[in-house]
């Protein structure tokens, strides 16, 4: 079970991004198996170095490229999940029916993309297809973290990111309680603003329970530091949910030949263990 009080995810559950990373390298993709692999060793290595990995740490991996990870995890007393839906799909769509067959991790992360000024219909059929989930979440006693992703278009890069993009995601999290969606954790966009946290923050902690954690959208660390930094002050932030700023690197040198895997291992570990220590820090803990 996901600790409420502090979580520190390994996202690994990318699909769509290393189907084309290969394609266009003409890599097959059955090898997008091995780089889960190391991702999985990489974060077990991190757990062999650290109490504080070990005890608060998860690791989101998928069934499509991860099935047989994810029975070790499981087997290994790693707390790992499964996502939900259809890789890189808007509207959402699911991965596969029934939800059985995928997520048979010990929670479940489901990715939707909004925009306010999306269409109604698209808008209303996410709606219902999440709290189809949530219902079958609620069933199984699995916990569910909902990612939001918010798309820049028209908007002044830095005042969005600052303002109206967590204007956006407050706005949809009250919209999903008013609808009694309130998953155990909202995966959120960073923002360099502590205004813009303290918005989200406080759309957050209109339910009690709810917690957040961080995504990295590949960002580089300091970048991420900066995200830690002004959700400082957040009660609802208990950690992050990050991949490609942890794997992507040295998994992709080890498709491409330039390194081994277990350089790759290692330098996930590292990376891993440096972005808990940073999130500690952030915490004063």
């Amino acid at each position: 079970m996901l600790n409420a009080a502090r979580v520190y995810m390994l996202a690994a559950d990318h699909r769509w991004q290393w189907e084309e990373w290969c394609d266009a390298r003409s890599i097959p993709r059955a090898r997008i198996s091995e780089v889960k692999r190391i991702a999985f060793d990489g974060f077990m290595q991190a757990r062999d170095r650290s109490s504080e990995a070990r005890a608060n740490g998860a690791l989101l991996v998928d069934e499509q490229y991860a099935s047989a990870v994810i029975a070790q995890a499981m087997m290994a007393g790693v707390n790992v999940g499964t996502p939900a839906e259809k890789a890189g799909a808007f509207p959402l769509a699911w991965s596969t029916d029934p939800f059985s067959r995928a997520l048979t991790g010990a929670f479940v992360k489901v990715l939707v993309r909004f925009r306010p000024d999306d269409d109604e219909l698209v808008r209303e059929a996410q709606w219902e297809k999440l709290e189809t989930l949530q219902a079958w979440c609620r069933q199984a006693g699995k916990p569910l973290v909902v990612e939001i992703l918010v798309a820049r278009r028209h908007e002044p890069e830095e005042e969005f990111d600052a303002y109206g993009r967590p204007s956006i995601l407050a706005g949809f999290i009250g919209q999903a309680y008013r609808r009694d969606l309130a998953p155990e954790f909202w995966k959120i966009e960073g923002t360099l603003s502590a205004g813009g946290a303290q918005i989200i923050d406080k759309a957050i902690a209109a339910r009690p329970g709810p917690r957040q954690i961080l995504l990295g959208k590949a960002a580089d660390l300091r970048t991420i530091d900066r995200w830690f930094g002004a959700s400082a002050h957040s009660t609802t932030a208990v950690g992050f949910a990050i991949g490609r700023s942890v794997f992507w690197e040295p998994s992709a040198a080890y498709l491409a030949g330039t390194k081994s895997a277990g350089d790759a291992t290692a330098d996930i570990a590292t990376t891993y263990l440096r972005l808990v220590e940073a999130w500690r820090q952030s915490r004063g803990s």
